[in-house]
């Protein structure tokens, strides 16, 4: 799934150029994903629902190992890349950009990239971009490093760093414009799927089952923290950014004691008034006792 699902999006966002009207949302995508992980739905994979039917197209991820009792949790902001096509006129591939990275949310009047960034511990917020397969496909990103998939990862922080940038720049005096939400800029900090749900397991990592466990998807996600891959921001230094890069690892990153309640038993997917966007939680290390919830399609009834 990690590495088809990102062509089927990929090629789904080229096929809104034949709408007359409209166009693919991120909550689009995001349902699309949680839809396609769906059928590994079972004892060791857990997909909660909100009631809400517009969540902003984030989801929450939760690697949960029932033994150890340590989770890592991330949520996911996902923004879609701009069309090709704006006004029948076609937008080169290298000015192409996520036009709503810079959205401000009526309710909260501050710029939602803040926000996520700001998020509270224990969870890890990273972006979830979505892109054209047209894109990927085009010459002057095909082949490129990192590379380039109709999804692809990047963490919050990295993001949030390059739009402060611009939102400043765009304050100062004299006035400059950074194209910072081009892909082509924000390329650098990209990674895969595979990097959380395939993770390659160390020899320090909690196994215990047939779904990533915290700490393996934590190792991979430090050691996509530490590359550099040259990227160097604006006005940075190549040997001090690299440095304090490898210095200063999100604490968040790491796993860490469960701090909500013990999943309750019940259905594989099942609603939860309580949440505020999808939650998939995936349990590796399950145990024999009281530790581990129940989960089957008749165990229990859908909570609220």
């Amino acid at each position: 799934m990690a590495a088809r699902l990102p062509l089927l999006i990929g090629k789904l966002l080229d096929r809104e150029e034949l709408l007359n009207r409209g166009r693919f949302r991120e909550e689009t995508m995001t349902d699309l994903f949680a839809g396609s992980l769906a059928a590994f739905a079972g004892p060791e994979f857990v997909i909660e629902y909100p009631i809400e039917t517009q969540t902003g197209g984030d989801v929450d991820l939760r690697f949960w190992h029932a033994a150890s009792d340590l989770e890592l949790d991330l949520r996911l902001q996902a923004k879609r890349l701009s069309p090709r096509r704006v006004a029948k006129k076609s937008v080169a591939a290298i000015r192409r950009s996520y036009h709503e990275l810079l959205h401000i949310p009526k309710k909260q009047g501050i710029y939602q990239f803040r926000t996520l960034a700001a998020t509270g511990a224990p969870v890890l917020p990273l972006y979830m971009f979505y892109n054209h397969q047209s894109f990927v496909d085009d010459p002057a990103i095909a082949g490129t490093l990192p590379e380039v998939r109709g999804v692809n990862l990047a963490f919050a922080a990295d993001i949030a760093a390059e739009l402060e940038a611009k939102v400043q720049a765009a304050a100062a005096l004299p006035r400059q414009v950074l194209h910072h939400k081009r892909a082509i800029h924000l390329q650098p900090h990209f990674f895969t799927l595979e990097t959380i749900l395939c993770p390659a397991s160390g020899s320090g990592s909690l196994e215990g089952g047939g779904v990533p466990s915290p700490t393996s998807v934590s190792d991979a996600l430090i050691a996509r923290w530490n590359e550099r891959l040259g990227h160097v921001p604006d006005g940075g230094d190549e040997n001090t950014d690299g440095v304090l890069r490898h210095v200063y690892v999100p604490p968040r990153i790491r796993p860490s004691a469960r701090t909500d309640g013990r999943l309750a038993d019940g259905p594989p997917v099942r609603i939860d008034k309580s949440l505020d966007r999808p939650r998939l939680t995936f349990i590796s290390g399950r145990t024999d006792d009281s530790r581990t919830p129940r989960i089957g399609p008749n165990i229990g009834r859908d909570r609220g």
